[in-house]
């Protein structure tokens, strides 16, 4: 099983007309979590929201897929929130206070997938941190979103992240990678194997070897590495599970 924990916001971004905007629910691990489940593996989402419509609206979304979620309300903030449009902002609420799990959560996992904004901020970054450390103890696989992270320099990852790298699995991207001051050489010492999104295009690295690959068209980085972690998840190896995530067959995806 597919366990994925973290952040879930609710994405809003201008709709080209005058004070109107669009929503989107759950946001980047979210989608990776249901492109997972739609790929056939078995997933399990841990996460936190409000009390409010935003939280209501993303976990009723979540209740018509194949993803078994596992959702904290919280009484005391509403949900956090993406702001799309020229200079993006996140507002971290309720899934800044992510709790504890309890066994429940990591019962049949063998893979357990987390985002790099959910380290960022305590106490839900305490959180993270037993997360990991408890999937560690368990022999689980580990891997991470290392997106852009406006509240972190490379530093303070380094120091977070430092007892669990390398780590089996990570997707990142180059505005990333450049504000974090990463080449791409170097981020085998982040994870073994390394999915690396650009303009249209993923690299597979890893210490031995590297890899490029275009993306199928209208197919985004996270439909792509959440059907990667749901073949890895199922046994598969890294560069079989990339090429079988990469030829989308929404027909007959077995």
């Amino acid at each position: 099983m597919l366990l994925v924990f973290g952040e879930i916001v609710v994405e809003l971004a201008p709709d080209g007309q005058k004070d109107c905007w669009r929503s989107f629910s759950g946001g980047p691990l979210v989608r990776q979590a249901l492109a997972a489940a739609a790929t056939g593996a078995r997933t399990r989402l841990l996460g936190r929201v409000g009390r409010d419509a935003f939280g209501r609206r993303v976990e009723e979304e979540l209740a018509k897929s194949d993803v078994a979620a596992i959702l904290q309300k919280d009484e005391d903030h509403p949900t956090s929130l993406m702001l799309g449009g020229e200079r993006p902002a996140a507002y971290r609420l309720a899934d800044a206070h992510l709790e504890p799990p309890g066994d429940a959560f990591f019962e049949g996992g063998t893979l357990i997938h987390g985002g790099a904004w959910i380290f960022g901020v305590d106490p839900a970054r305490t959180t993270a941190v037993e997360v990991f450390h408890e999937g560690l103890r368990r022999g689980l696989a580990l891997s991470l979103d290392l997106r852009l992270v406006r509240w972190a320099a490379r530093g303070e990852l380094d120091e977070v992240l430092r007892p669990y790298l390398p780590l089996a699995y990570m997707k990142t991207d180059a505005e990333t990678a450049e504000a974090l001051g990463i080449r791409p050489g170097e981020l085998f010492q982040w994870a073994g194997q390394v999915l690396y999104f650009d303009e249209g295009s993923v690299r597979r690295l890893s210490l031995l070897d590297e890899k490029q690959y275009q993306l199928p068209p209208n197919v985004g980085p996270d439909e792509v590495y959440g059907r990667f972690l749901a073949y890895v998840a199922g046994g598969a190896e890294a560069t079989t599970a990339l090429e079988r995530a990469l030829a989308i067959n929404r027909k007959d995806d077995a």
